[in-house]
């Protein structure tokens, strides 16, 4: 049967033919390659009591030196901008885990901090 002559979309993309299964296959494997992504990065996270994190790091007064002596290594990302996310984790109430995020700026002083729940561990 063959493929039939396909008019373009707006977007650029054919609507019948090969263009669809190939755009599924993409969308499937950015799906497949975050999920890989996201939980390594909260299983490289370091896991610190959280009073120590409110302890350590105080917003436009903690620099990235004194944090990481305090609570050591953690996961990080680093911007072109200079700005730099670290996190940690803590362990919650009932069993769930926190995540404890940090925002330096260029300057290596604290701008930032979020903290809340995200998962709960599996027993």
């Amino acid at each position: 049967m063959g493929y039939q002559l396909a008019r373009r979309h707006p977007a650029g993309i054919y609507l019948h033919g090969r263009g669809g299964a190939m755009k599924w296959l993409g969308v499937f494997a950015l799906v497949l390659l975050a999920a890989c992504s996201g939980t390594r990065a909260l299983q490289a996270s370091k896991n610190v009591p959280y009073a120590t994190l409110e302890q350590t790091v105080q917003p436009g007064s903690s620099t990235r030196e004194q944090v990481r002596a305090a609570l050591g290594e953690s996961t990080s990302i680093r911007f072109d901008s200079g700005n730099e996310v670290w996190m940690y984790t803590y362990p919650a109430a009932s069993g769930a885990q926190g995540e404890y995020v940090i925002l330096f700026g260029g300057d290596g002083v604290v701008k930032k901090v979020r903290s809340g729940e995200v998962y709960r561990v599996k027993q």
